[in-house]
């Protein structure tokens, strides 16, 4: 047992050293290889998608963007479901899903569905057109939108962050702030790598994405799914030999308030991410192996590094001096991954703070992003094994998206109603 044990830890030691390649190599191919066209497109909608329960934050995103100093025609559009708030004087469009709309897929795919008809009915369906997804909790960077427009692909989509409230008390909410560095860590590695270089993806978020109307024409969002409608868009938009792009620029985006909300949010996106690996009507083959070996290597690497590490400190095994070697430069390459994640996360300034204050912000956040990094991947751990042991939701849970709602109970209902719910 202990001639195999030391190269067992040694292949999960390797993981940051790998990781920090290929974060380097993703970031290298946007910088050479990122392609934009902006005179393709005549048209840009920016969609923001919502239940209607933060109607205040949802006009809040519309303002920023109307601020900013677009140099394209863009049309904003909020879609939402009836019986909720639905006053958003500033968007362009408001369409709400009819309670009598009946298609294959669920929830918010099934709203997505619907203004995908909307648009189809208004000749915005061809390849002139540029769609980017919002949620009612993501903030684009004006960087952003600029790039996503311009961007000469099929599909594409930028770095999620969560900039919006990082940090912040109470105490719930700093520590899972935190326990999404790995979001940013996962998009700037595998992202940029599986979207940018191979075109494959392995993650897709739905906040920021965007993609032609042509791509939504040929994919659509019907299908047969309740949540991970990013995913099951994303990956069979390649496997249909649609072209992917990854771009270096920040959507940003809100941690969980709560811990109730925080394991709502990580069972939806577990639980639909298991129904579309194994259902070769929502994924394809190739695709549902890759993200299923990413599963794999995320226990692998967690508990085969941890046991090497225990192993070692209480000398049950003895590894030679280059594995030692090997082992410091690996830990110190994975907190500096935690310290670039909590830099960039805290690096949005809000109005009321002093260029002091945000400066002070960012250096205490970088450090306790460093100083919460077992913690943050430990918890990672728990959660995945926890939301599968609560079963599969079957809905889609909604979660509150700002402080303010955050103090209301949360909620269960799905985000879109009618006969799919």
């Amino acid at each position: 047992m202990k001639h195999w044990l030391p190269w067992l830890g040694l292949v999960a030691f390797l993981r940051p050293l790998i990781e920090v390649f290929i974060l380097a190599i993703g970031e290298w191919w946007f910088h050479a290889g990122f392609k934009e066209n902006p005179g393709l497109f005549s048209r840009y909608v920016i969609q923001i998608t919502t239940v209607g329960r933060e109607q205040d934050r949802v006009n809040e995103i519309i303002r920023e963007i109307r601020d900013y100093p677009m140099t394209m025609n863009y049309q904003i559009w909020v879609v939402n479901e009836p019986g909720n708030d639905d006053v958003y004087p500033d968007a362009d469009r408001v369409v709400t899903v009819p309670v009598e709309f009946e298609c294959v897929a669920q929830y918010k795919a099934r709203a997505l569905e619907y203004s995908r008809l909307v648009r189809q009915q208004l000749g915005y369906n061809q390849g002139d057109t540029k769609i980017t997804f919002l949620d009612d909790d993501t903030s684009p960077t004006w960087e952003y939108l600029e790039t996503a427009f311009a961007g000469d692909y099929d599909i594409c989509q930028g770095v999620t962050a969560p900039r919006i409230g990082y940090g912040v008390r109470p105490f719930s909410h700093f520590l899972l702030s935190h326990v999404d560095d790995l979001r940013f860590h996962n998009c700037m590695t595998y992202c940029s790598s599986f979207q940018g270089i191979f075109g494959k993806p392995l993650f897709v978020h739905g906040e920021g994405l965007t993609i032609t109307g042509y791509t939504e024409e040929t994919v659509t969002w019907n299908w047969r799914i309740f949540a991970s409608e990013d995913l099951t868009f994303g990956c069979n938009a390649a496997a249909k030999g649609l072209r992917w792009g990854f771009f270096h620029e920040y959507i940003q985006l809100t941690s969980p308030w709560t811990w109730q909300a925080y394991f709502k949010q990580r069972r939806r996106w577990m639980w639909g991410n298991i129904h579309a690996i194994v259902n070769r009507d929502v994924l394809p083959r190739g695709a549902a192996i890759r993200i299923a070996i990413r599963y794999f290597l995320s226990l692998f690497t967690f508990f085969a590094s941890g046991t090497s590490v225990a192993l070692i400190l209480t000398h049950t095994i003895d590894l030679p001096g280059w594995a030692h070697s090997l082992f410091w430069c690996s830990l110190v390459i994975w907190l500096v991954n935690f310290a670039l994640s909590g830099w960039v996360n805290a690096g949005l300034r809000t109005a009321e703070q002093t260029t002091a204050q945000f400066w002070w912000n960012r250096v205490t956040q970088t450090a306790a992003a460093v100083v919460l990094s077992p913690v943050t991947a430990t918890f990672t751990i728990v959660a995945l094994i926890v939301t599968l042991y609560m079963g599969n939701p079957r809905s889609f849970e909604v979660i509150a998206k700002t402080a303010a709602t955050s103090g209301q109970r949360e909620s269960s209902r799905p985000l879109v109603r009618g006969a799919a719910s």
